[in-house]
């Protein structure tokens, strides 16, 4: 037995998110390209697309909202590295009550915290500035799914808790946005992402195979890989939309 407390959290991931390196790149780049003045992070865990854009814009003022305190310290670190830690605020806060209108707001990963999908893009509508962007990326349906597939994935997991892609944007319309890209990531994209996370919980077992705490976290790494390569591997997707809000 070694010394560790227990796996790292996020360890072996860039970001929280199923995305592929090169469109990370290219919502960055797409982002900055917008000259944002003021941006929002809601949900932002430790920030990296926040602290990739906000170092391309000089002058921009940002603000990551998160209620996870170990997430944000990693965030702050990140963002004194890179030399913005003056134009770039962690806050530990709930993403959903967050009121400062912004020209640029990321939501990724958090539409959850709104309820549904049409919740988030209503309450998120209403921090964009007229003129500005919105980027929210969330879990989309490849097809309907039926009551079996659904047993097999998340306890309480509802055919209600995502959209098809078509239906997210018709949603986001309604909502008075803009569709600006509209993107739905690979197979490739989430195995990477599902791998990666469970890696944190994988090279720990492999160092730590006698430790007191490693039949849970064992159970738990296994349960999660079951949720994803028997349950939603094929069937749930993730999809980014970059929307506009029209100007006033």
């Amino acid at each position: 037995m070694t010394s560790h407390d227990g796996p790292t959290r996020y360890g072996h991931l860039d970001c929280n998110s199923p995305i592929a390196a090169w469109r990370f790149d290219r919502q960055v780049e797409e982002c900055a390209a917008a000259n944002p003045r003021v941006i929002v992070d809601i949900g932002c865990g430790w920030g990296e697309l926040l602290q990739r854009v906000t170092a391309k814009v000089p002058g921009a003022k940002a603000y990551g909202i998160d209620s996870d305190a170990e997430l944000l310290e990693r965030g702050r670190a990140g963002a004194a590295s890179r030399g913005i830690a003056d134009r770039l605020e962690f806050v530990e806060y709930r993403g959903e009550d967050w009121t400062e209108p912004a020209d640029l707001v990321i939501c990724i990963g958090s539409v959850h915290a709104f309820g549904t999908g049409a919740d988030a893009l209503r309450e998120l509508y209403k921090i964009v500035k007229p003129g500005g962007r919105l980027l929210i990326g969330d879990g989309v349906w490849n097809r309907v799914p039926t009551e079996a597939e659904l047993a097999a994935l998340w306890p309480e997991t509802s055919a209600g808790d995502w959209q098809l892609l078509p239906e997210f944007v018709d949603t986001a319309i309604a909502t008075g946005f803009r569709p600006l890209r509209v993107e739905a990531i690979e197979q490739h994209e989430w195995d990477d992402f599902e791998s990666q996370f469970l890696a944190d919980k994988e090279v720990w077992l492999l160092a730590n195979p006698d430790h007191p705490e490693a039949a849970a976290v064992r159970e738990k790494a296994d349960a999660h890989r079951n949720w994803w390569l028997r349950g939603h591997r094929g069937l749930l997707g993730f999809a980014y939309l970059t929307l506009g809000r029209p100007v006033e």
